[in-house]
């Protein structure tokens, strides 16, 4: 069997989006993943169906697995793969011990490649708002790891600015290494817990006062320190810690960018239904329709996807109107080859009805493609206009597990529909009080009130 590739990839800091492209389509590509505890979780979501995926993570102070058996288990993989990608926090070559594995592949015989990351040292400084240079206070910067094997004494560099890696447990030993070595005390340094993250939290102090003010704050891991006169340009230029935090439970959180910083935790899933027979059969008349309004992604890819299955293809609609509820379902229909003749710029149910209202839809044959519980205020307003009107289940909404979410660290919630508002109580119970809730069109926004959240219509 043909001997495979190990690629010793970087994930970055915490934020997905700090992702390389390169990183991103190994990822996609790869056969087996070995990965580390602290990546963006989120990435697990790109392999394929096929692919193995082991945790491999490392915790303070203990080990999934010893460094020597992820060498030998990397080496194995290989020997049966194509791609084995070994997915690693921040940047493989940074206190990573992302050498060592390489080392042990080339001391194997085994074919290998780095991919850097982004890594925590300067990312999570520049997310709080300290640059690690400074023309105005230091052209320099090194970075250290807190933690030296066999409790051997910190060696603390000559820069201007100094990083500190790994130090949580060792922060007593930091701050007295860097008086020893000639810091002043009035020194000015900061802890930077979960950087990149949502839930990225800066503490700052002296060297003289730090110590008791992180031991007050309890710290998380992971958390860097930056101590030197860079520190002091925190408040000025913490343009991450500006910007709301906003929970997405839906689909397309880049859709609300404009909003703050996204924390995107899917809360439900679109799964097909159980009976296709009666799709079928309204599909094999779909020539008859006057317009397809399309609500989401998801109708568009269910419905075609029975559509290929009897045998049809797109020439099937050639005689109706399309109707897309919003771009992001627009740009979906015209990945089958579909061009929307209507796309409302309020990006609603009741958007389409401000353009229907606009034509003549007497008697005019509409087909609906929904999930199993779906909103009536399309279809209610299109009757109106004495349109006939044909809804047809075509998928079904699953609710799903959206991880740990720390609603202190969230200032505001995006309910996107009314499964989601129903899956978020199921899960959560109430809204925390310090929370600001939003919704996407009436509808939500009536589910939200059956139980007894206070919140608005989301506005442009």
């Amino acid at each position: 069997m043909l001997q495979g590739k190990v690629y010793c990839v970087g994930a970055g800091p915490g934020d997905v989006e700090l992702i390389t492209q390169k990183a991103y389509q190994l990822i996609c590509r790869a056969d087996v993943i070995l990965h580390d505890h602290l990546i963006p979780a989120e990435l697990l979501t790109l392999v394929k169906p096929t692919a193995e995926v082991i945790s491999v993570g490392k915790f303070a102070s203990r080990h999934t697995m010893p460094q020597e058996k992820i060498n030998e288990l990397l080496i194995e993989k290989a020997r049966n793969h194509a791609v084995v990608v070994r997915l690693k926090g921040g940047d493989p070559y940074l206190f990573g011990r992302g050498g060592e594995e390489a080392e042990a592949c080339a001391d194997a015989g085994v074919d290998f490649e780095v991919v850097p990351g982004v890594t925590s040292a300067l990312a999570a400084a520049c997310y709080a708002g300290i640059p690690p240079t400074h023309r105005d206070y230091t052209c320099n910067v090194a970075i250290v790891t807190g933690h030296r094997r066999n409790e051997q004494e910190l060696e603390i560099p000559k820069a201007g600015t100094v990083i500190f890696l790994m130090g949580v447990s060792n922060i007593g030993k930091i701050v007295g290494s860097l008086v020893k070595n000639g810091w002043p005390k009035e020194a000015k340094i900061a802890a930077i817990e979960h950087g990149t993250c949502y839930d990225q939290r800066v503490i700052t102090g002296t060297l003289e006062n730090f110590l008791e003010i992180v031991e007050k704050a309890e710290l998380r891991t992971p958390t860097i320190f930056i101590v030197g006169k860079v520190v002091e340009l925190r408040e000025k230029l913490d343009w991450f810690g500006r910007k709301p935090n906003v929970l997405i439970l839906g689909n397309h959180p880049q859709k609300y960018k404009r909003l703050g910083n996204i924390v995107h935790r899917r809360i439900i899933d679109c799964v097909a239904i159980d009976d296709y027979t009666r799709v079928d059969l309204v599909l094999r008349d779909i020539a008859g329709f006057d317009w397809i309004a399309f609500t989401s992604v998801n109708g568009a890819k269910y419905l075609f996807e029975r559509l290929y299955a009897i045998g049809k293809d797109t020439r099937a609609i050639a005689n109706a109107k399309i109707a897309a509820i919003g771009e992001t379902t627009a740009k979906r229909l015209r990945e089958f080859g579909i061009v929307p003749d209507m796309v409302p710029e309020n990006e609603s149910s009741a958007g389409l009805l401000e353009e229907f209202a606009k034509l003549d839809m007497k008697d005019k044959k509409v087909l609906l493609p929904q999930p199993v519980a779906a909103s009536g205020e399309l279809p209610d307003g299109l009757l109106a206009m004495q349109a006939v009107i044909e809804k047809l289940v075509v998928y079904q909404t699953v609710e799903i597990d959206p991880g740990e979410i720390d609603f202190d660290y969230i200032d505001r919630i995006l309910f996107t529909s009314g499964s989601v508002v129903r899956a978020f109580v199921k899960r959560f119970g109430k809204v925390p009080p310090n929370i600001k809730t939003y919704c996407l069109g009436l509808p939500t926004l009536a589910e939200a009130k059956k139980h007894n959240i206070d919140s608005e219509v989301l506005t442009k």
